[in-house]
């Protein structure tokens, strides 16, 4: 049996602009199964160094809820990876909801690589919190799917709390990206960094949305949010919204994209080398994935993304 969801506040930014831009939230209804497969997953770190794996395994056709709970307590360092996966003509739907708690001087890196079939609708849903000195690194690698919805919000509560994400897409075919990363700075000397590249092909749509917050009393926070696109093909649709909120006085903010395709001298490189444009834009939409997928702390893993990409 099957139904109709209607989702109509994903990915809602925090300071809403004109209407007509179709930017301020993204919108979905979709057919589900009655039946939902439930997974939740509690892993918690208390000394360093620590390294937990979570496998998603989608099947074609089926109905998904995943929850992922990750705490790491005072001092301690966790990284968690979490591999979703299926075979390339299977569809469906998930939900995927990881919720991470850094104490004290702790380190969460979270790793998130999708590799889903062409036809899964997603919504993925990550929330952090960082007490005093602790930091959250996001590692985010999105190339499979028809309809994907990619959230990561971030809480640096604490005084010298920090963010990091890293962000790597290849949209391609008919397929619709939509992400939203945003950062609320609370506790002083708080500091974020977000850097996302990707590559638009065929007849792809993505929609990129980036907040930083700065609150009244985060004094001396700073945030850097960067953003590198490359075009290969006429057809496509980017829409980029870098946003700053300023509540405090003392704080640094800037956010920059690069948009557009191969260069003149970028393409005079390659071709006086012998390469065609064609070959030329298959080398740069490669290395725009694998600059974020090398930061993946797992050589089979790094290895699935290279071949998904070359296929």
């Amino acid at each position: 049996m099957t139904e109709q969801k209607q989702f109509t506040e994903i990915n809602k930014i925090p300071a809403l602009t004109w209407n007509w831009l179709k930017m301020n939230r993204a919108t979905l209804s979709v057919e589900t199964e009655r039946d939902v497969a439930c997974e939740r997953k509690e892993v918690t770190a208390t000394k360093k160094g620590e390294v937990a794996y979570v496998h998603l395994d989608f099947e074609d056709g089926k109905t998904y809820a995943h929850e992922q709970v990750v705490v790491a307590e005072e001092d301690s360092e966790l990284t968690v990876i979490v591999d979703y996966g299926s075979s390339l003509a299977s569809g469906g739907f998930s939900t995927v909801r990881t919720r991470l708690v850094a104490k004290p001087r702790s380190k969460i890196h979270l790793v998130k690589v999708q590799l889903l079939g062409d036809g899964f609708v997603q919504i993925d849903e990550t929330a952090g919190e960082c007490a005093d000195g602790a930091s959250i690194q996001v590692t985010q690698v999105e190339l499979g799917g028809s309809q994907i919805f990619a959230e990561v919000k971030a809480d640096l509560n604490g005084v010298g709390s920090s963010f990091k994400s890293d962000t790597a897409y290849f949209c391609k075919k008919n397929q619709f990206f939509d992400f939203n990363y945003v950062v609320n700075h609370y506790g002083k000397q708080t500091d974020t960094k977000m850097n996302v590249k990707g590559v638009l092909a065929d007849s792809g749509k993505k929609t990129y949305r980036g907040t930083i917050d700065f609150k009244n009393g985060c004094a001396g926070a700073t945030g850097d949010e960067q953003e590198e696109i490359l075009l290969v093909s006429p057809n496509v649709v980017n829409k980029s919204i870098p946003i700053i909120l300023c509540g405090e006085e003392s704080v640094s903010g800037t956010h920059g994209a690069t948009i557009g395709r191969l260069g003149a001298e970028e393409l005079f490189y390659f071709q006086s080398r012998g390469i065609t444009e064609a070959e030329a834009t298959k080398i740069m939409s490669y290395a725009k994935v694998m600059s974020v997928a090398q930061l993946v702390p797992d050589e089979t893993l790094r290895e699935k993304v290279r071949k998904y990409v070359e296929e």
